[in-house]
């Protein structure tokens, strides 16, 4: 943090206290960790939620936005939704049939549904304390910093892509290329 310039520090120290006090104020809890269903586990309904979010996921991918869940656990919680009709996996035939990915059924759709109106409302009270323009300017600020942040990420993805080819890449073409 000693190469951070003086503004961007007080900006950090700004914001360190903001989480603080958000904490406090029990808003730092993710809307996911109030999800309740009296047959379903926590993790079970957040499995579901991610996935009614971005419709088909790869059980690795699944299992970070569950917080790292290890693979013998996220298998044992994707057997459940399974059994329970919730969930199908599916293995990409074509190309690896190890690539296992999981997607919601029409139950498992449902139940996601509702799951997504929870954790709506939790957003809705949340956000309750801010009028109209201020809610909407929150927004905007929040958008504009996803955008950055998604540019970052893909920025940083390029640059470990070319080096991962680098990497591979055959001797003679690397002496070739240093030329």
């Amino acid at each position: 943090m000693t190469a951070l310039l003086a503004d961007v520090r007080v900006q950090v120290a700004r914001w360190r206290n903001l989480l603080v006090d958000a904490a406090r104020c029990g808003a730092m809890e993710s809307p996911l960790a109030a999800l309740n269903h009296p047959h379903w586990e926590l993790r079970e309904l957040q499995a579901l939620w991610w996935l009614r979010s971005e419709s088909l996921l790869p059980v690795g991918v699944l299992a970070m936005r569950l917080g790292g869940l290890t693979m013998p656990r996220l298998s044992r919680l994707v057997d459940r939704l399974e059994d329970g009709g919730l969930v199908r996996r599916e293995r990409a035939v074509r190309h690896d049939r190890r690539r296992v990915r999981v997607r919601l059924t029409d139950a498992g759709r449902a139940l996601a549904d509702e799951l997504d109106a929870q954790v709506q409302g939790r957003m809705a009270q949340l956000l309750s304390p801010l009028q109209g323009e201020m809610r909407s300017a929150l927004m905007d600020v929040l958008e504009v910093w996803m955008q950055a942040l998604t540019a970052q990420a893909r920025s940083a993805e390029e640059v470990a892509g070319e080096g991962a080819e680098l990497a591979s890449a055959p001797d003679d073409l690397l002496t070739a290329s240093a030329a």
